[in-house]
């Protein structure tokens, strides 16, 4: 079972081992997540500490994984193109076909970036494989209080949580 810590994010140092296994960390491996609070946005991010094999694990991307980051490009790009001549198409109002090809632009755009985002961004990091989803689960940012900076994480490492809270 994980184990979680909330504190003020100022006063959250971590102790020179790895999340994962506990050994000598040597690199620092970037944990972000962005909360929403009405319409501002905030951007947490937590740089944790990682041996040099959980630290590469963490930033490797394996074939399947790297296929469906491009797919969400390949399938983005062809996305926004139909979506551009569809619009030109089926557009029925007043203006001319420049009016009508910005407004395509905008909207293929769109169409762009939703379609990357969901293949690339939300299905791609489901085929990672084992040890990278395990060194990039380590440590997770589940609340965060912008008004007081107040911080919960989530250790996928309960000897390492305990070690933390004893440090803090």
């Amino acid at each position: 079972m994980a184990k979680s810590n909330l504190m003020p994010l100022s006063e959250m140092h971590f102790p020179p081992s790895c999340v994962v296994c506990l050994s000598p960390a040597i690199k620092q491996f970037p944990v972000e997540q962005i909360f929403s609070y009405g319409r501002k946005n905030y951007t947490v991010k937590v740089d944790v500490p990682m041996c040099q094999p959980h630290s590469e694990a963490a930033s490797y991307k394996g074939p399947v994984e790297r296929l469906f980051g491009c797919l969400g490009v390949a399938g983005g790009v062809l996305i926004g193109i139909l979506s551009v001549v569809f619009l030109l198409l089926r557009w029925q109002g007043e203006g001319g076909f420049l009016a009508k090809f910005f407004v395509g632009g905008i909207f293929g755009f769109g169409m762009f970036i939703l379609a990357w985002w969901v293949i690339a961004i939300l299905i791609a990091p489901r085929f990672a494989v084992r040890e990278s989803k395990e060194a990039r689960g380590a440590v997770k940012i589940i609340r965060f209080q912008p008004w007081d900076q107040m911080t919960q994480l989530e250790f996928g490492n309960e000897s390492y949580a305990e070690f933390f809270n004893r440090t803090q």
